[in-house]
């Protein structure tokens, strides 16, 4: 097989960049393809050798989108066509400054020469959206503009339209690439070669070519490149720029470890767990890639909005032109204030700054370790006015552990610690993880005749010749057991073998550090209640939910109840509801609220699946920092809706009045969507209060 990488221009739409990778692995000697929309780059692993892979490439991306180019080309070539780009415009310029010095005739054909010169380009663009029948497209507005200028003779002001709007469109897309570029560089997590262990030999090898299973090293100073778990070392590593966490992570034999983490002491080796396209970088590339794919509703709203808008300003530009014609007034002047009105009419603010801004607010997510699946999510969370937390691994540590052993006779403490200990073996419930911890015992799969696990209740089991049963004392009495040890602690675990009761184990576990200020912070960011559930017992839930300040709780829930509680909440709540949980059992919850949340979600498949929002850390001020995100989001795009159509209609006025002409007017449209812009990108450099 054969790996090649290639460089993708042109491409500024993810779901295009998704199905263009999807077209060529449908290709038939292609076996893998992946395209990384931010990077803008193109891994092929091919079954053989291809002479025309280029063209075969670029025929599959010019079938979702003609723009889109395919290339082999470095960073020169680029320099190249931007430079081609930008000589006819300076060219342009020169002439129509020296024609102002000319005579006529001479002086209008070097202003005609001049605008053709600048605005070839633009004049291209407007015939092509008509050809695609595109009429309001903002190409074709300036070129009306513009053309209505050259026949008013205002040369000068014709070049100057064409020359701003393209400077203005090209401040855009360096706008939009230092947003890209500032997520581009926070997930550039992943060194591009990888040092395989071949044998007794180093060999650097490119990502792409490393297979699961293989051993590969990470110096000092290095980045971890695949997910994988460690075989030899011990390290700190620095995992912040995945997880926002900026406490060094101890590993050591066992631990899993995951692309993008900085290996900060010793040498590490590890074995790869994960190939590239699949390592968890890779999924938080891909959901931040995707995430402008579910717009908010503002942008929706915009997208409809210039829809409209345009053809209505059109409109009345020929209203401001014929009726004052036809009231005798000068058509030259109503003509000229008429061009103002086209001018004015290009929606280039309102439609690059909203998905801007919400872009960089993703952005900005992803450097605190919060992941979005879609700008939608950020409106949404604005809106949420109930916020319901799974108790244990969210307000708790979820780290359970044995605080007391009530045997019924003492005599009997060994062989209750022995059956809890072979009924929980195979079980990852917290209790279990617990239980394995502190107890031991020789275990054999070979003698489990019989296994089941009733969730929430307890676990039945047929070991060798025992009847092994553990669980809530309800399950024990189901089957008919009576004076069961009473202990005070909500979380117990009894055990009985062979219908005889042996005793119980408490467990407990600590709060989490953080969550009452948090509970208290989110109340003054506008969430109105708190609510935890619980399938603890109602005296340790109630325990909790006081010492924390929680407005309700519910308790002693199955995961089924937890989720017709939720649904109840959002019958009775007028805002929306956000379920936060840890991604594991809180599946179904996170999936039916109205934003799920999953905390903890580093390497978590549930998580990415389910949740609407994933917090890498497992810490609750990322929760705040998801809500002040999402509150500041708002205010900047409120401030940009407002800003371009305040100056918009002032400029309208204006030019009615005939106090701003085409000057005026161009400076008003690239000025607003600059100004827009730059507001944008101040967020940038906002910093959340946790």
């Amino acid at each position: 097989m054969t790996v090649r990488e290639y460089e993708v221009s042109n491409l500024s739409c993810a779901d295009c960049g998704n199905k263009i990778e999807a077209g060529i692995q449908a290709l038939s000697n292609v076996n893998r393809a992946n395209l990384d929309f931010m990077a803008k780059k193109l891994t092929v692993e091919y079954r053989e050798t291809v002479d025309n892979h280029l063209i075969m490439l670029n025929n599959v991306a010019a079938s979702i989108d003609p723009a889109v180019e395919i290339s082999e080309a470095g960073e020169l070539s680029r320099k190249k066509q931007a430079l081609f780009a930008w000589l006819p415009l300076a060219t342009g310029l020169a002439v129509i400054i020296a024609s102002q010095f000319l005579p006529l005739p001479w002086k209008n054909w070097l202003g005609l020469a001049a605008y053709l010169l600048v605005g070839y380009r633009v004049l291209r663009g407007a015939a092509h959206s008509i050809v695609k029948k595109q009429v309001f497209s903002e190409k074709l507005l300036m070129s009306l503009a513009t053309i209505g200028a050259v026949i008013l003779g205002e040369f000068p002001e014709a070049v100057a339209v064409m020359l701003l709007y393209q400077i203005g469109q090209w401040l855009e897309d360096r706008a939009v690439e230092h947003s890209r570029r500032s997520v581009r560089g926070l997930l550039s997590l992943k060194p591009e070669l990888a040092h395989l262990k071949s044998g007794g030999d180093i060999v650097d090898k490119r990502l792409a070519e490393i297979q699961i299973g293989d051993l590969i090293l990470v110096y000092p100073g290095e980045r971890v490149p695949l997910d994988g778990s460690v075989t030899s070392g011990e390290s700190t590593v620095d995992t912040s720029t995945l997880t926002g966490e900026t406490e060094p992570y101890l590993v050591s034999p066992g631990s899993q470890v995951y692309a993008g983490f900085m290996n900060n002491n010793s040498l590490l080796e590890i074995q790869v767990s994960s190939l590239e396209a699949d390592s968890t970088v890779s999924k938080i590339l891909q959901l931040i890639d995707n995430a402008t794919a579910k717009k908010s509703s503002r942008e929706k709203f915009i997208s409809r909005f210039a829809r409209y808008y345009t053809p209505i300003v059109v409109g009345l530009a020929l209203l401001v032109f014929a009726i004052p014609t036809l009231a005798g007034f000068s058509a030259a002047v109503w003509f000229k204030r008429a061009l103002v009105f086209l001018i004015v009419s290009c929606p280039c603010a309102l439609v690059i700054s909203i998905p801007l801004t919400y872009y960089i607010a993703i952005g900005i997510a992803a450097r605190k370790g919060i992941i979005l699946k879609g700008s939608v999510y950020l409106d949404a969370v604005r809106e949420v006015d109930t916020v319901v937390f799974d108790k244990t691994g969210t307000v708790t540590t979820g780290d359970m552990s044995i605080e007391r052993i009530v045997a019924r006779d003492e005599a009997i403490r060994p062989e209750l610690e022995k059956t809890l200990y072979l009924s929980e073996y195979t079980s990852s419930h917290p209790f279990a993880k617990a239980i394995k911890k502190s107890f031991s015992a020789d275990y054999d799969g070979r003698l489990v005749n019989a296994y089941s696990e009733y969730p929430g209740r307890g676990i039945l089991v047929l070991y060798d010749k025992d009847r092994l049963m553990v669980g809530s004392a309800e399950f024990l009495q189901s089957f008919g057991f009576v004076n069961l040890e009473e202990v005070e602690s909500a979380s117990v675990v009894h055990a009985a073998k062979n219908d005889v009761y042996l005793g119980c184990v408490c467990f407990g576990d600590e709060l989490k550090e953080g969550v009452k200020q948090a509970l208290q912070e989110l109340r003054k960011l506008g969430v109105k209640r708190n609510v935890m559930l619980s399938g603890d017992k109602k005296s340790k839930a109630k325990k909790v939910s006081e010492e924390l300040g929680f407005d309700s709780f519910h308790a002693e829930l199955l995961p089924s109840q937890k989720l017709e509680i939720l649904e109840q909440l959002m019958q009775d709540t007028p805002g929306r509801v956000a379920f936060v949980g840890d991604g594991m059992n809180d599946a179904p919850s996170i999936a039916r609220s109205d934003v799920g949340i999953a905390m903890g979600g580093i390497g978590s498949q549930v998580s990415v699946e389910s949740a609407d929002v994933i917090l890498m850390q497992d810490h609750p001020r990322q929760l705040i920092a998801l809500f002040q995100i999402s509150q500041k989001t708002g205010r900047f795009v409120a401030q940009n809706i407002t800003l371009a159509l305040a100056i918009k209609v002032l400029v309208m006025a204006l030019g009615v009045g005939g106090i701003s002409g085409l000057w005026e007017a161009i400076i008003a449209d690239v000025g607003v969507t600059l100004l827009v812009i730059f507001n944008s990108l101040w967020m940038t450099g906002w910093k959340s209060r946790t």
